[in-house]
């Protein structure tokens, strides 16, 4: 089945303007970077191989920064709270637990938020933008704004996601609005695998990659010719103005060239003063409702864990402490139970003289694809798991390929 290519045309070079406004730079070697004027439409592009090489133009009002998507992590999170401060303080800890790297090395970018909706978050290393500060300030370049490479990949108004192939044959996904994440193409295959995402609409602008998803059972992808560059994607969305205050500096990282001094007159400063006040007691309200609703949770789950685990200690990690029981209670978990299966997959095939040409695991199950040299094998093959104390197994279909019989088998713990 070939893929459906979706309507859009491929961005064209355009003509050097005189009057240039952004100037967007790729914070990794080979820089690439786009010129774009004051409509928003590509003039110049190109690449250095070294950050010294870049020359920016004079007429240059706003040089932003494009953050490499495996550097920057975006999430959803629902925190409690009706201002953006108490929120964006709130953040790291709501996200702590789901995160490798300890919350104190980390940067939070609070990019969308409206009370009682989920946030969406962009997180990365403060090393990491501090080097990349630090590095363009080296060859005389101020950046206004960074923002996350894969945010650029633009979004087909008949797709859910949009998947780009790179040059580097590592992939992007952008996802939503705000949200998206970089992968290695290893891993591709066993995203499209876990995720649910059957039944969303995908756009993709490789068409070998769209092709070969379709292939593997990916029925609504559609091929979209955009192009795998970032020159590509700015010259088709014009800059959307979804990122025009979009940017990962921010607090201590806020550019001091933007910082604006003003010496109000008395009367404001006295308003302003009082407006504080009126702020902090505020805060100070809500959060000692935060704290008597923290403290009632906690007994909640305090009381939750002795219930359920008389005996075991609380450790105040929740998740984690209950996950780790669980599977402690369940055997060994999924991981021993995926190396199980394939063990007996492993020693059934290799008794009947089988080859495996395919392995899926899903939901504790595993599906074997294999070939053999006549349908008795199979049934030979069949017999054999069945007779497996404690395991299911059954032939889903069978039919010659290639000169060759195929079974497809299904096995799982009984």
């Amino acid at each position: 089945m070939a893929a459906r290519r979706l309507a859009g045309r491929r961005p064209k070079k355009t003509k050097r303007d005189s009057s240039p406004l952004k100037f967007y730079l790729r914070l990794d070697a080979p820089y690439h970077w786009v010129l774009t004027n004051t409509s928003g439409e590509v003039t110049d592009h190109g690449q250095a191989d070294a950050l010294d090489l870049v020359e920016v133009p004079a007429e240059v009002t706003e040089i932003v920064g494009i953050a490499p998507g495996q550097s920057v992590t975006t999430r959803s999170v629902l925190v409690p709270g009706r201002r953006r401060a108490n929120v964006e303080a709130a953040m790291p800890y709501a996200l702590e637990e789901s995160l490798s790297e300890d919350v104190e090395e980390l940067h939070f970018t609070l990019m969308k938020w409206q009370a009682g909706q989920p946030a969406d978050v962009a997180i990365v290393s403060e090393a990491q933008l501090q080097n990349w500060v630090e590095l363009c300030e080296s060859v005389s370049i101020t950046l206004d704004r960074i923002v996350p490479e894969y945010l650029l990949v633009p979004l087909h108004s008949e797709g859910s996601c949009t998947v780009c192939l790179l040059e580097d044959d590592s992939i992007y996904v952008r996802t939503g609005e705000l949200t998206g994440f970089a992968m290695d193409r290893e891993f591709f295959d066993y995203w499209l695998d876990t995720e649910d995402i059957q039944d969303r609409p995908i756009s993709v602008t490789d068409a070998g990659l769209a092709k070969s998803m379709i292939k593997q059972g990916n029925g609504r992808v559609s091929h979209w010719d955009i192009g795998n560059q970032l020159t590509d994607w700015l010259a088709l969305t014009n800059n959307p103005t979804v990122l025009e205050n979009l940017s990962l500096l921010h607090g201590k990282f806020a550019p001091k060239h933007r910082t604006r001094n003003y010496r109000p007159l008395k009367i404001a400063a006295t308003c302003g003063m009082l407006a504080v006040v009126v702020y902090y007691i505020s805060m100070a309200l809500e959060a000692r409702d935060l704290r008597l609703q923290r403290d009632n949770i906690n007994q909640q789950m305090v009381e939750l864990f002795n219930q359920h685990f008389p005996g075991e200690p609380y450790l105040g990690r929740p998740r984690s402490q209950l996950q780790s029981l669980i599977d402690s209670q369940s055997g060994n978990g999924n991981l021993f139970e995926f190396q199980r299966l394939l063990q007996i997959v492993t020693n059934t095939t290799r008794q009947h003289s089988a080859e495996i040409e395919e392995v899926n695991y899903r939901d504790r199950a595993m599906t074997v694809l294999c070939n053999v040299s006549s349908l008795s094998v199979l049934d030979n093959i069949r017999q054999t798991l069945q007779q497996l104390p404690g395991m299911r197994a059954e032939l889903l279909s069978s039919g010659a390929r290639d000169n060759k019989v195929t079974g497809r088998f299904r096995l799982e713990r009984g």
